[in-house]
Formats: C-alpha cells, structure tokens, sequence
C-alpha cells in the first residue's frame, strides 16, 4: 500500500466512524509557537495556568510521541440549532447541550487510532481537547477550515460548529492543503461579542470572555461584566451565532449531542434551588459539570439578577443561605440588579450574620443599590 493509498484508507475509516472531516497535515506547527507565546504573554489566559506549562509542546508533536510525523485532524459536527432565548431560560451553549463530547470524540478516536496501528503496525497518541496540541491551528493546517476572526475553525462547508480531535502518527503521510480565509473584511463577530472579548481580529481576551467567566472562572465574576452576560449560564456562541458563514450549518445527525433531561427542561428558578446532588445527578456525562456546583449556580444567580422578573426574587433570597460563599455573593448582586425594595429585609438581615468578606460587599452593593427604590 502506498502512502496515498494508505491517507485515503484512512480518511475513509474516518468518515466510516461518523466523523463529518478530516484532514492531514505535519505534526509540527512552529510557525504558531511565537503568537501563542505572545497570547499567554499578554495574560489573554486568565486563569488557565495549565496553558502556561511546556507551551513549545504545543506545536511540536514528537514531544508527545516520539517520531510523531504526522497529526490526523478530525472534525465531528455538533449543532442542535439555536436555543429558546427566553428571560427565565438559562442559555446553554450548543456544544454542553447533549453528552459530553470528550467521550463522544475519544470512542470515535479510538476506533481509528486502532484501524491506523493495526494496519501500519505503528503506535498513536489521540487526543480531544485533552492535552497540549493547539488543536485549531492543526486543523486549518490540515485543510479543515480557517482561523475566523472569533478564533474559532470556520469551513466552508460546514460552518464553526465543529469538535475537534487528533491522532499523532509516527508515519510521514501526504499532507492536505490548508483552506483560504474567507472572513474578508466581516467583522461581525467582533461587534457582536458582548463583553468586546475579541481584542482585534482573530485574538480573544480570555478574561472578558462570557465561556471562559460561566466555565473556566472559578472565583467571583467581575461585578462590571455581570450584566453583559445575560441569561447565558454555560458559555456563549454570540460570535458563532452571527457569522454569515453558519448561515449553511445543518444539525447534527448524532444522537448524543441531543438536548438533555433534565436540564433542557428547568428554568433558571428550578436551577437555582438544585441541590448539589441533583446537579451531579442532571450533569453525568455532560461537560456542563466542569464549571463545578457553585460556580454553575453563580452562573444562575447571574442571569435570574439579568432577567428583570419579579419571580426571580424569592429564589435568590432563599439562596443568600446557601452553604456557598461563591452562590451567597451573586445571589445579593442579582437582587441589587433586580432592584425590588423585597429584598432589604433579608439583605440586612444577612449582612448581621455574613462572615465571608467577598460577600458582606455585594450585601453592601445590593443594598446601596436598594437604596434608589
């Protein structure tokens, strides 16, 4: 078998396994080593300490399998369509909605990475945004795509609303060519982000990002950005929502990525009261777990305070009791934000007996905001 022959085996696998692309390309990308140093430079990371370590491994992949040649490019398509976008209904980004795609991608990953070292007798290393591969620079590389201004892989034939998962092959296989970027001068994402989270083109500032405040943060959300994020309580797709691009986004066709129960059914009142066993319980097998049990109720808290309705009150009253600090200081911000005079009482009430710091001041926030009603 030829090497030709051998890529095109394998690129049939591919698809035979349901993946929607994939490409090929060296597993090498050193031209992107000196942007994405500059990124981690400039603090666009936040938080995310883990990108800081062995940043160099992230586009050289012989230092996560030795005489690594070639990196395989898989593209799964996920979109469920636009999510009902109602005040009392917390937004979950189209990719959390269903099954978590970590395990969607592995199975599906390791049906080829079997095929690959059966026929070439060779050893593989696959990964699913699990480990240090710049997984979106490997796939314009290998022709799936291009970088979008939003930094996110657009195609032109499928869209953004792709997961991304690769295969490190010790082998030297034909490599594809990299697509054309096709933003022009669009700059639609740009103006749609509403925390301006995308500093210039093609750069986003981590820390003013709505996926990175509702997942990645752990602490407390920066009071001046809480309103911006609405009702969204897991991640944000605004800059993928707006794109002319997605304009010819068909659903997927995996079962797996279809809304879950019970989630998909709960308003943000019913979140706001989940206990942390339910939310474990309503979370298995869902990425949705990642943002952890406080930091997902911080998200719900934030968006019953955006939400304008006088029903959110009573929930986040009760919730200026809950055993979390992190749940505590949001819920006393939204009823600041929702201004309804209710509150004081129990906002005074809780301010007597409140011994975490970070919370007595959004006591103090809400009620200086109280004031005005």
């Amino acid at each position: 078998m030829t090497k030709q022959e051998l890529k095109e085996a394998i690129r049939k696998k591919a698809y035979a396994v349901g993946f929607s692309k994939v490409g090929f390309t060296h597993a090498g990308l050193e031209r992107e080593e000196a942007h994405f140093t500059e990124w981690l430079r400039r603090g666009y990371h936040g938080e995310m300490r883990w990108l800081e370590r062995a940043p160099e491994r992230r586009t050289d992949g012989a230092r996560m399998l030795p005489g690594a040649r070639t990196l395989v490019c898989c593209a799964l398509n996920y979109y469920q369509g636009p999510p009902v976008d109602e005040p009392l209904a917390g937004v979950i980004s189209s990719y959390a909605r269903g099954t978590d795609y970590h395990d969607v991608l592995k199975g599906k990953l390791e049906q080829l990475a079997s095929f690959i070292e059966e026929t070439c007798r060779v050893p593989t290393k696959l990964y699913v945004d699990t480990g240090p591969v710049l997984e979106k620079s490997y796939a314009a590389a290998a022709g799936l795509g291009w970088l979008g201004k939003h930094s996110n892989l657009l195609s032109q034939d499928g869209s953004s609303w792709f997961f991304l998962g690769e295969i490190l092959v010790p082998l030297e296989l034909p490599v594809d060519s990299e697509a054309r970027d096709q933003c022009g001068t669009c700059k639609r994402c740009i103006d749609a982000c509403p925390t301006d989270a995308i500093v210039e083109p093609y750069v986003v500032d981590s820390r003013l990002c709505i996926s990175y405040l509702t997942i990645e943060l752990r602490g407390f959300i920066p009071r001046k950005l809480r309103p911006l994020i609405g009702n969204r309580i897991y991640g944000c797709d605004d800059c993928q929502d707006v794109c002319p691009w997605n304009r010819f986004a068909k659903k997927s066709e995996e079962s797996a990525f279809f809304a879950r129960e019970p989630l998909a059914s709960m308003d943000l009142i019913e979140m706001m009261s989940m206990s942390r066993e339910t939310f474990l319980d309503a979370t298995r097998k869902s990425a949705i777990r990642r943002a952890r049990y406080p930091g997902f109720l911080r998200n719900v808290a934030v968006a019953l305070g955006n939400s304008g309705d006088p029903k959110a009150v009573a929930p986040l009253m009760d919730a200026l009791a809950h055993e979390e600090p992190l749940v505590r200081g949001h819920a006393a911000w939204a009823l600041g934000q929702l201004g309804d005079p209710r509150a004081r009482k129990r906002l005074e009430a809780c301010l007597l007996v409140e011994a975490n710091e970070a919370v007595q001041d959004e006591v103090r926030w809400a009620l200086s905001r109280l004031e005005k009603y």
